[in-house]
């Protein structure tokens, strides 16, 4: 008997649900929308992966997720539709469809996404909108040949970028909380390792897979007879 008890909880826990968790999404579509696709994607540094398909005209969908990806940048697609949502997703989100644009849909229910939608609005949006006027501007100066004005606008830009990187670090810092400031730390770790801002992290977010990315890339690197 013994035995048999063992074996049942080895195929429990190495089963693909022993670490997953009912996720639930509400996504409110006028009733001409039904049964259409919708689909969520993982978002990271541009790239996409195709996470979970959606019939749109339920109350509340279901889905089967591992417990460490939540919460976390997601983009939701309707097919046929214009636009995509960038959204920080956590279990119960809910979402107004904008049927001329999904991108203006509006996202409720979710702890993490006015965190995202401040950084977005108040960091992330007047940097690109800058450094867009300046690669404008660069341009302009290499079709007109004019080496001192190109390299002015090539160092806006770079300065820019570092300007970023700066607000990002403060952003984490004065939200060590944040599962938004866990993502951002991720993707730009290169830039922002050397700040010691992966300390400064809640360990409450332990359990996400990016803190435990971070995790492994914040051990101190070691060489062949050094400790």
């Amino acid at each position: 008997m013994t035995k048999q008890i063992f074996t049942i909880l080895f195929l429990l826990l190495t089963s693909p649900y022993a670490f997953s968790q009912n996720v639930k999404i509400s996504i409110d579509a006028p009733v001409a929308l039904n049964n259409r696709k919708a689909i969520l994607l993982t978002r990271e540094k541009g790239f996409a992966a195709v996470v979970h398909s959606i019939n749109l005209g339920f109350d509340t969908t279901h889905l089967r997720m591992d417990q460490n990806l939540l919460p976390d940048l997601y983009q939701l697609q309707v097919s046929k539709m214009k636009g995509s949502l960038t959204f920080f997703f956590d279990s119960g989100t809910k979402i107004k469809l904008d049927t001329s644009d999904v991108s203006k849909s509006v996202v409720t229910h979710s702890k993490s996404n006015p965190d995202w939608q401040f950084f977005q609005d108040s960091i992330q949006r007047p940097s690109d909108a800058r450094l867009n006027a300046y690669v404008v501007q660069e341009a302009r100066a290499r079709k007109r040949n004019q080496a001192d004005s190109l390299n002015y606008w090539l160092g806006l830009q770079d300065i820019e970028r570092k300007d970023l990187m700066s607000k990002t670090g403060e952003f984490i810092k004065y939200h060590p909380r944040s599962y938004v400031s866990l993502y951002l730390l991720k993707i730009n770790w290169y830039a922002l390792k050397n700040q010691g801002l992966f300390e400064k992290l809640d360990p409450a977010l332990s359990q996400h897979r990016n803190y435990k990315f971070l995790r492994e890339r914040n051990k101190p690197i070691t060489r062949a007879g050094f400790p």
